[in-house]
């Protein structure tokens, strides 16, 4: 596959990442309760396959820069704990409304910080 391949389904699996993200933690925020919510099975899907595609896509790219799995640097490292860090608040977001409402400014900074990471790779 080319490198654009991988950067274009990277890309796709950010977006499935925060729709899914933004729809739970609104439906908590506005008071909705877990068993009312019939997109539920939907959003947790798209998160899964969103992180699933962003976790092959990553290392797809990280092939192309000549990055080796053994020796991963710091910034790759880090990129790895936003994606677990993603991959774990979703339940927290769709517990309790407190949790929601600062996720709901959590999530875009954790997304600002993998992109600075990828970007200017730091370390």
């Amino acid at each position: 596959m080319s490198y654009e391949a991988y950067k274009l389904i990277h890309i796709f699996g950010m977006y499935l990442l925060f729709l899914s993200l933004g729809g739970i933690t609104l439906y908590t925020i506005n008071g909705g309760k877990k068993s009312e919510n019939k997109f539920k099975v939907a959003a947790a899907i798209f998160h899964g396959v969103g992180l699933l595609l962003l976790l092959v896509a990553g290392f797809g790219l990280m092939k192309f820069r000549g990055i080796s799995h053994s020796a991963l640097p710091v910034w790759v490292i880090l990129k790895i704990v936003i994606w677990l860090a993603f991959g774990g608040l979703l339940a927290m977001a769709s517990k309790k409304e407190k949790f929601a409402k600062i996720l709901w400014f959590v999530f875009p900074l954790l997304g600002l910080a993998a992109a600075y990471l990828a970007f200017y790779q730091p370390f």
